[in-house]
């Protein structure tokens, strides 16, 4: 019987059957997708976790801005820090793992897995904001996909302090009940939103973006401001619209 190497078992794991993940792999057995990274200057290491970072390059520091890339979109998250540390943002990505996408934030019977990926997703974000945020500085989370179900359901559940402000970019998670919870949840949720999705983008983060819209326009949410993108590159002029809009800028 040939063994196969431990990357691949793990991979096989998450995406055959996410509950045969140890507490310790959800988190701990990232190097098969974070290696690509591994040469950039960015790179570094928070509480043992492969994560990029990067200082602002303005004269003025507001704070920090946490990216959530969605699983295998890393870098296209990432082009977004030229324009944040400009603004005065310190950036972090943590990079996702395919867990992200595997469990259903919002499912009715909570998997022990999934209770265990929530608690752990939480705490390491936290870690990472007392790692790099300086003080007086702002938090800002930026969660893109699936990294955006996560994050309303793990503020939600007040697993995570609030951050002062999110900022949502196709948010959604591939089924319709966890994405009529996921509107519920920004709808409840007390930090300013700005919810920016593509136009022209495929049909769950559309149909997510619609529920959320939704779901405001019946809770009067004031602090909430969706946004259609043509083009993604539009993203950062949007983002630095709606700082300035807060009072940030």
């Amino acid at each position: 019987m040939t063994k196969l190497p431990l990357s691949l078992l793990l991979l096989s794991c998450f995406i055959s059957n996410a509950s045969c993940a140890t507490d310790g792999d959800l988190f701990e057995n990232q190097h098969w997708q974070a290696s690509d990274w591994q040469a950039l200057p960015d790179t570094t290491e928070i509480d043992k976790q492969t994560v990029l970072y990067a200082k602002h390059d303005s004269e003025n520091y507001l704070g920090l801005a946490i990216l959530l890339p969605d699983w295998q979109r890393s870098g296209q998250l990432w082009q977004l820090t030229r324009a944040l540390r400009k603004l005065g943002f310190d950036t972090l990505l943590l990079h996702p793992l395919p867990a992200q996408s595997e469990f259903d934030p919002a499912a009715e019977k909570k998997q022990k897995d999934s209770e265990t990926f929530r608690k752990q997703f939480a705490e390491r974000i936290a870690k990472s904001a007392d790692a790099k945020l300086q003080e007086g500085g702002f938090k800002l989370i930026l969660a893109q996909g699936t990294g955006a179900a996560w994050m309303a359901n793990i503020i939600a559940s007040e697993q995570l302090p609030a951050p002062d402000a999110l900022v949502l970019l196709d948010g959604f998670f591939p089924d319709q009940q966890s994405n009529q919870m996921l509107a519920k949840q920004v709808a409840q949720a007390t930090m300013p939103t700005l919810d920016l999705y593509q136009e022209d983008g495929s049909r769950w983060p559309t149909l997510a973006a619609e529920a959320r819209q939704s779901e405001i326009r019946r809770s009067h949410k004031l602090n909430y401001r969706p946004y259609a993108l043509l083009d993604l590159a539009e993203t950062p002029t949007r983002i630095q619209g709606w700082l300035n809009h807060l009072g940030w800028l």
